[in-house]
């Protein structure tokens, strides 16, 4: 069917090029929602990943170049572990000790 093949098409089109260079127009948060470890989905959030590397301790140089980074990357859909998972390697290439936190941090439940 090649209404269906089209739309299939134009859908892999819009998430492989279009939201890509939306992402680096608009700072990288460009209607990209990611899986929660509880399965619902939400709002990339870029100043989250931004504090979480900040109490890992990571210097705020490397904060700024993991979160422009990791934003470049992220794709919908995408579970917030892979996302935490990208930026502890992008950290560590920067500081060892900051990605080690970084990594071993869970936020308490309440």
């Amino acid at each position: 069917m090649v209404i269906g093949e089209t739309l299939i098409n134009d859908s892999f089109y819009i998430q492989t090029h279009v939201f890509p260079l939306l992402r680096r127009c608009t700072g990288g948060d460009f209607l990209v929602k990611v899986k929660k470890r509880a399965g619902h989905m939400q709002d990339f959030d870029r100043a989250k990943l931004k504090a979480s590397l900040k109490k890992a301790g990571a210097k705020e140089e490397h904060v700024t170049k993991v979160t422009e980074i990791v934003a470049g990357k992220v794709k919908e859909g995408m579970a917030a572990s892979e996302i935490k998972r990208m930026a502890a390697t992008e950290l560590r290439r920067m500081d060892a000790t900051a990605a080690q936190k970084y990594e071993t941090f869970k936020t308490p439940k309440k």
